[in-house]
């Protein structure tokens, strides 16, 4: 009987308890005013001006699903339990917040411009991953292209194209807005407006990649997804870094980063400068790179800033544009990798200007808005020895010259607002809802000295033998110039609403309407228009407080280039559509140091355009496209990033894509054949463990990929694998050498096939040490 009543009287004994903890914010210093609130139940409280609150729960033990919000912060959601106090470390939602470097930690749970607002990742219905900084600096790594080994469902393609989840796209964002000053003509998906300039790492603090359709977001585009860089800003502390690098291929470097306030707590500065110079492996050619980044941030509190920042490019690359390695239909190559279709006095170059403003406010802890304008101006020369096709003998490529000269100015200006609002019937809406305005004025102007095959002055080369100097472009006469101009806008308006139904459970709903046109000529008048309306619906369940399921429907809308839209370009064409379908999981373990994300999709694109072969109905354009049908693909992506334990560091993916041509009805071959570069198999690793006692880190990374195809060449590329090492030893408290090792095995290996086999596979890089002191002051946490 005493044995019953204690079991009757248990829940009066259990022992009360209350949920106490303390909100941080970046620096570490408590906020006050911040609104805390426990589920189940309806409790809410708001923190003191110690940061501290105290929320009267029921018994010790007790666990409870913990939401934070407030003024100019990025929500954050946490498991807690009674009894047992707990700290809640929060980021305020500028894109000029405080950077800390954190050299052992890969680990980024939210995303601040390629959601248009910050959110944590695990509540997003789609794939995003984030790659900080600390990543660039482990690898030693300058080029963009360098880092796409690191995100599943990207690699290589030619020049300043990636193949994102099979599609070919061109087009990349710097904080979340249009202007790339690497780019060219906007939305060109053939080679007549595109970039062969570099993409270079060196003023950019972290990248963000959305797979998948981001029309909602971003407007038209390609179907794979978006990248976004998001470049450096000033720091709230006085700061230094400056390094300087040699190693293989005569190369030379160094940089100087300077920050810190300008006047109290208010006002910031940064300047930085970079400087390159390196041969490439490829005979004759070089990489000389200048680049100038400046800016200012004011700050009016916790609830508003305004930033400005300026960056001057400077690239100049001698002996390019550099073709591939011409290969056989098996992916041979015909020569050595070092050879080059181009002479010592060919180049390609680059300059920009680019000037990004920024003012944020938040008004209440509900309602916050941004506002952007980025103008960028910029002009690319280039003079090359094209290759033209194999002498018959099998012993010679034969060559055109081309001088071609390319210019644009584009403007942007973008409008973002967001807005919490809570209902007791329908649950919490987080709106999110903007416009965007994106004009290029582009210019283009090119003409052709012709080979000695068609009667041309331009001489052979050697396979096998090459004998370079003894011809340069000044010797040709180009009879005519051919000019290009092109005027882009494009006006797009969305609204987006996450609706948290229930503390696990989410559903978004996204929409946005998008006027787009293109006049010019090219060389013949051309004019298009057209309206893109597209979609999203996805829905995040919460089976844990760090694992969600996640699920989407989305659309894509994506104009022809605007030199395709003229008769002689086959055109006009009808705008690439398509859908996808992804769900999957995602999951913070390792106590919450490393973030999973495993994604199923399947993407469906119709009116799929592709480069003509032969140049249009005269044989002379080279921005003829085809409309070859539709194409599926799909495919399974694994990425793993954080710190397994306190020393070890781990950045690993695996993708599988089964990519199929479900239509042409101009190469009927082609059908059932996977995209050009869309590689079945790949995978990335980076690895990082760190010796505290002795101030030494090792790391090993590595890529691997399986056969590829250009299935409109007839050719095939085989798979490889390389492997990389790195040493870093900290000598001083803020000093540190490095030593990378690069394609250890000296593999040979191509990463990209182009358009023919004339034009062969992109060689990846031989074997290629790097030696690297840095000062970084105040030292790096860890």
């Amino acid at each position: 009987m005493r044995r019953l009543y204690t079991l009757l009287l248990l829940p009066l004994l259990s022992i009360a308890a209350d949920l106490t903890g303390t909100v941080t914010g970046p620096g570490g210093g408590p906020l006050a005013g911040i609104t805390v609130q426990a589920e189940p139940g309806s409790l809410k409280v708001t923190t003191g001006a110690d940061g501290k609150f105290t929320l009267n729960v029921a018994a010790e033990g007790s666990t409870y699903w913990i939401t934070a919000t407030g003024l100019g912060y990025i929500p954050v959601q946490l498991e807690a339990k009674a009894g047992a106090p707990f700290k809640v470390e929060m980021q305020t939602v500028q894109t000029a917040v405080d950077v800390t470097d954190r050299l052992d930690d890969f680990l980024a749970t939210n995303s601040v411009s390629v959601t248009k607002s910050p959110e944590n990742l695990l509540n997003l219905p789609y794939a995003i991953q984030v790659l900080p900084k600390a990543l660039f600096d482990d690898r030693a790594q300058h080029d963009i292209k360098g880092l796409y080994r690191n995100v599943s469902g990207i690699t290589d393609s030619a020049y300043s194209a990636m193949t994102f989840r099979g599609f070919t796209q061109r087009e990349v964002l710097f904080n979340g807005m249009r202007g790339n000053p690497y780019g060219s003509l906007e939305n060109d998906i053939n080679d007549a407006g595109f970039s062969t300039s570099q993409g270079r790492l060196s003023n950019v603090e972290f990248v963000e990649v959305l797979k998948g359709p981001a029309a909602v977001l971003f407007g038209a585009g390609e179907a794979g997804g978006v990248v976004n860089f998001v470049t450096r800003k000033p720091k709230n502390v006085h700061s230094v870094e400056a390094g300087f690098r040699t190693g293989s291929f005569a190369q030379k470097g160094g940089n100087i980063d300077l920050s810190g306030p300008l006047y109290k707590k208010s006002l910031f500065y940064r300047t930085a400068w970079y400087q390159e110079d390196r041969r490439l492996f490829r005979h004759n050619a070089r990489n000389e790179n200048s680049h100038l980044a400046t800016g200012l941030s004011w700050r009016a509190g916790e609830s508003t800033s305004v930033s400005a920042d300026f960056e001057y490019i400077d690239q100049y690359l001698p002996a390019h544009r550099l073709r591939g390695i011409p290969i056989r239909a098996d992916g041979t190559f015909l020569a050595a990798r070092e050879w080059n279709n181009a002479e010592p006095s060919d180049s390609s170059a680059l300059q920009a200007r680019v000037l990004n403003t920024r003012f944020d406010h938040a008004f209440t802890s509900s309602l916050r808005m941004d506002g952007s304008y980025r103008f960028l101006n910029s002009e690319r020369p280039e003079l090359y020895h094209e290759p033209r096709g194999i002498t018959p003998d099998g012993l010679s490529m034969r060559r055109e010259f081309r001088n071609q000269y390319r210019a644009n100015t584009d403007q942007a200006v973008t409008l973002n607002g967001y807005q919490r609002a809570e209902t007791a019937k329908f649950g919490v809406h987080n709106f999110v809802f903007g416009y965007e305005f994106v004009r290029q004025d582009w210019f283009g102007r090119y003409g052709t000295a012709r080979d000695s095959g068609r009667g041309g002055p331009v001489p052979d080369i050697s396979l096998l033998n090459p004998v370079y100097g003894l011809t340069n472009g000044g010797r040709y006469t180009i009879a005519a110039f051919t000019r290009q101009d092109i005027d882009s806008t494009r006006n797009g308006f969305f609204l987006q609403d996450q609706i948290t139904v229930h503390p696990r459970f989410q559903i978004l709903l996204g929409g946005r309407i998008e006027r787009l046109r293109d006049v010019g000529t090219a060389p013949d008048p051309l004019s298009f228009s057209a309206t893109a309306v597209t979609g999203r619906l996805g829905a995040v369940y919460r089976v844990a407080p760090r694992w969600s399921l996640f699920g989407s429907v989305s659309n894509s809308f994506n104009r022809a280039p605007a030199l395709a839209q003229t008769p002689l370009a086959n055109g006009p064409h009808d705008p690439e559509t398509g859908v996808q379908v992804e769900g999957g999981v995602k999951a913070e373990l390792a106590n919450q140091r490393v973030l999973f994300t495993s994604t199923v999709y399947r993407i469906r694109k119709n009116n799929v355009l592709r480069p003509d072969p032969v140049f249009g109905p005269r044989g002379d354009n080279f921005a003829a496209v085809l409309p070859v049908g539709s194409v599926v693909n799909q495919g399974i992506e694994f990425d793993v990033t954080g710190r397994v334990t306190r020393d070890l560091s781990v950045i690993a993916n695996y993708s599988f894509l089964d990519s199929e041509i479900r239509q042409d009805r101009f190469t009927p071959a082609a059908v059932g054949r996977p995209m050009p570069n869309a590689v079945r198999h790949a995978a990335g690793l980076h690895v990082r463990y760190d010796i505290r006692r002795t101030g030494t880190a090792l790391t090993v990374g590595s890529e691997a990929r399986g056969q590829f195809f250009e299935p409109y060449a007839g050719t095939r590329a085989p798979g490889y694998g390389i492997w990389d090492l790195g040493v870093f030893q900290r000598v001083a408290n803020n000093v540190e050498l490095r030593a990378t090792l690069e394609n250890v095995a000296d593999k040979v290996y191509g990463t990209a096939l182009l358009f023919a086999a004339r034009a062969g596979n992109m060689p990846g890089a031989p074997r290629t040490a790097t030696f690297t002191i840095r000062y970084i002051f105040p030292a790096p946490k860890r």
